[in-house]
């Protein structure tokens, strides 16, 4: 921990940027890459099976148009990714809402 801390307070002085302006400025670009790797899973998912949601892909499995397996594994991924989007984009927000010094 001691040498992150030391990596902060060095790169904000070579940056010439605050030290908490650094560290929220990379808390946000980190989750954003985190969207962003969850949002390409999901259509990854989503154009494999040629669905447009997680509801009517799981209509479709339902129903047989999809096959069971891997279709449920599938299934239960997308919805996995689906709520951890909607958790990063929650704590992008409050983060996002952090006052800086």
């Amino acid at each position: 921990m001691a040498g992150s801390i030391e990596a902060v307070k060095h790169l904000s002085k070579d940056l010439g940027i605050n030290e908490d302006v650094l560290i929220r400025e990379g808390i946000i670009e980190y989750i954003k890459s985190r969207i962003k790797a969850s949002m390409r899973d999901r259509l990854e998912i989503i154009s494999r099976y040629k669905v447009s949601s997680l509801e009517e892909f799981e209509r479709k499995v339902k129903e047989g148009s999809i096959p069971e397996h891997p279709g449920w594994e599938d299934l239960i991924t997308l919805e996995n990714l689906e709520n951890t989007i909607k958790k990063l984009k929650k704590e992008l927000s409050h983060v996002g809402n952090i006052p800086v010094s």
